[in-house]
């Protein structure tokens, strides 16, 4: 358990409870996100001030590459949990992967780590690695925007930077006809999550106001993890990781059903955690025990993980 005074400690809450409702999409305004694209390998906002503000906010759109094709991740993320799909049943080499349903959310996935990607079909495979790519670009202007210096971005991100580490790829469904939450409210632990979604549903808890992070048309939506907050909660310019989730959805034919994907982007977990202090970056965890911490929070109002 940590201290008041740690640097992973975070101060619990109890959300509104329309989110777990199938109202809240009338209740909560959305969030004016930012709006970047990639010049090369150089990532640019489109409004002065976008990237010092998205890093405040913790999320942002970004414009999806030209070329980069979505169809077949879309398909799959509508199959991959139908009783009839492979996928459903398939033992995925590794710690927690695989299906997973989650018996107190409408929700329902399937994760996969990079060195398994060979599984899935050849386009998502592709489009997966397309979208780590993206995530990884974001991390390096990142880290360069807040002028960590370069020597040092292997190390704190367990050689993330250099396309190592922990890349993750999960597929999500929320069955409309469950009576629960769409998904518990969570931080995600690591440093950015690219997220492919095509309507609205996700919400987020910022600067103490419930606001709709909705998508736009030809965008990822992009989030910023509590890795990257630990390591610049004490710079000039700290990152913030939000909570967020989906909120109940209500019932729906079963050819609509909310789906998404993302590509989660962490340390790996044999990794450490670290906070810059006076200018030098200090191990404060173990990304094991961080992440394992993560996971069991729940920012909620039943104890239901």
């Amino acid at each position: 358990m940590n201290s008041p005074r740690s640097a992973t400690y975070r101060d619990s809450l109890t959300l509104p409870s329309p989110l777990y409702q199938a109202h809240a999409e009338a209740m909560y305004p959305p969030l004016a996100l930012e709006r970047a694209h990639f010049l090369g390998s150089r990532l640019v906002f489109d409004a002065e001030g976008g990237f010092a503000r998205s890093i405040e906010q913790g999320f942002f759109l970004l414009k999806k590459p030209h070329g980069m094709v979505c169809t077949a991740a879309d398909l799959f993320a509508h199959q991959f949990y139908l009783p009839t799909s492979c996928y459903r049943e398939m033992e995925v080499p590794g710690r927690y992967q695989g299906y997973f349903d989650r018996p107190h959310d409408q929700w329902e996935n399937f994760y996969i780590e990079r060195d398994n990607w060979h599984l899935l079909p050849r386009a998502v495979a592709l489009l997966g690695t397309q979208m780590a790519a993206l995530g990884l670009s974001v991390l390096r202007n990142t880290l360069a925007f807040l002028d960590v210096p370069l020597r040092d971005w292997p190390r704190l991100s367990a050689g993330l930077t250099d396309n190592r580490g922990h890349q993750m790829l999960a597929f999500n469904h929320f069955r409309s006809a469950k009576n629960t939450r769409g998904c518990k409210f969570h931080r995600d632990s690591g440093w950015v999550t690219v997220l492919r979604s095509t309507e609205p549903g996700l919400y987020a808890w910022i600067d103490g106001q419930v606001r709709a992070i909705n998508p736009l048309p030809g965008y990822f939506i992009i989030n910023f993890g509590s890795s990257f907050e630990v390591l610049t909660q004490r710079m000039a310019t700290p990152v913030r990781a939000n909570i967020h989730g989906v909120a109940q959805l209500q019932p729906r034919p079963a050819r609509s059903e909310r789906t998404s994907y993302t590509v989660f982007l962490d340390s790996g977990l044999d990794g450490n955690l670290y906070q810059y202090r006076n200018g030098r970056a200090v191990v404060v965890q173990s990304v094991e025990q961080f992440a394992e911490q993560e996971v069991a929070r729940t920012y909620d109002q039943t104890p239901r993980l």
